[in-house]
């Protein structure tokens, strides 16, 4: 995995300006100072999550196989939930590769700079969502979201399942949002990106399992509290930031201007290097912010204090692998060798 790089780019980040950053000093120049914590069943899931993608269909070629193989999707679960049990983060590591084969065909096909195929394609999900069940011409993403559903229930009462779907719905408004910017060759403007990101990323569903998954329960007197709140947002913010910057190369050479850095280069009008500099700014500045609202939190009892502090420290696990595992990931640096 990934280590952080101390050094002088922490208190000063200077590149020329036509250059475009290395993944190095970008990964260097983040402040994440939380430690990396990985489920032990890591593994063992993942090659049943290679086996479940290959039944459902979704890697019908060797090299898709090869390529999801190599990418280590189930590692960004296993710090999701690194208590979770087996069975728990089977589920998720099997959700997260069923998220990023549909965020594939929304960032790397046709489909995705056409919202009406997506919208026919989510409307089926909807009827799934709510109970529905594929039929005998369904595709491999209906069956393997329908698969999804049918096991969350498992681990989840009645709210838990709720929040769940309506997380995969507004990840499903992310991804059409995302479509029609393409069908209009439009980058949206800031306040826009900094809104809808986290629901393209899939951050709601994902964090809509922490609880049920890693066997958490949160006073509700906590849940509903606006520090805690804004605790988790800024988690969802900064996970979905450090991905950007460190997929920036990728997307760059891809034309998906949906990128945190190419929205400042777009809009600021900066070049490369100064729009990644800011971003990194943003992104410490948020992470600080966060050790700074989760040291401020209100007491709460015992039991419940225990409860608040397994939930934070699952958050700052989430931003530590999400640091490690974009960085470490061949699928965001396999097309240029340049790290």
């Amino acid at each position: 995995m990934a280590t952080r790089h101390p050094g002088a780019l922490r208190e000063a980040v200077h590149w020329l300006e036509t250059e475009i950053p290395s993944r190095n000093q970008l990964l260097a120049s983040i402040d994440c100072p939380f430690s990396l914590l990985l489920n032990p069943h890591l593994a063992d899931v993942e090659e049943s999550s290679l086996l479940w993608l290959d039944r459902l269909g979704l890697t019908p070629t060797l090299k898709q196989r090869t390529r999801v193989r190599k990418a280590h999707l189930s590692t960004l679960v296993a710090g999701f939930y690194p208590t979770a049990g087996r069975e728990e983060l089977q589920l998720a590591s099997d959700y997260v590769c069923w998220a990023f084969a549909l965020d594939d065909l929304g960032d790397e096909t046709a489909v995705g700079e056409r919202p009406a195929r997506l919208l026919e394609l989510f409307e089926g999900f909807e009827q799934l969502l709510l109970g529905g069940i594929p039929g005998s011409a369904a595709s491999a993403l209906d069956r393997g979201l329908f698969d999804i559903v049918q096991r969350v229930s498992k681990f989840t009462n009645a709210a838990q399942v709720a929040d769940f779907l309506e997380g995969n719905r507004s990840y499903f408004g992310g991804m059409l949002w995302e479509a029609n910017n393409r069908a209009h060759a439009q980058v949206p403007d800031e306040s826009a990106y900094l809104t809808f990101r986290p629901a393209a990323g899939a951050v709601p569903s994902f964090f809509a399992l922490i609880e049920p998954l890693e066997q958490i329960t949160l006073p509700p007197r906590a849940r509903v509290l606006p520090e805690v709140q804004n605790l988790v947002r800024l988690t969802g913010s900064i996970i979905c930031w450090i991905n950007d910057l460190l997929s920036y190369e990728k997307e760059r050479a891809h034309g998906d201007f949906h990128n945190l850095v190419m929205v400042y280069e777009h809009h600021r009008r900066l070049p490369p290097s100064i729009a990644a500099a800011q971003a990194i700014q943003h992104i410490n500045a948020a992470i600080a912010d966060f050790c700074t609202g989760a040291a401020r939190l209100p007491r709460f009892g015992p039991a419940e204090g225990e409860q608040v502090q397994r939930y934070l420290d699952t958050l700052r696990a989430v931003m530590r692998v999400t640091l490690d595992w974009t960085y470490d990931s061949t699928r965001y640096h396999e097309a240029s060798g340049r790290r």
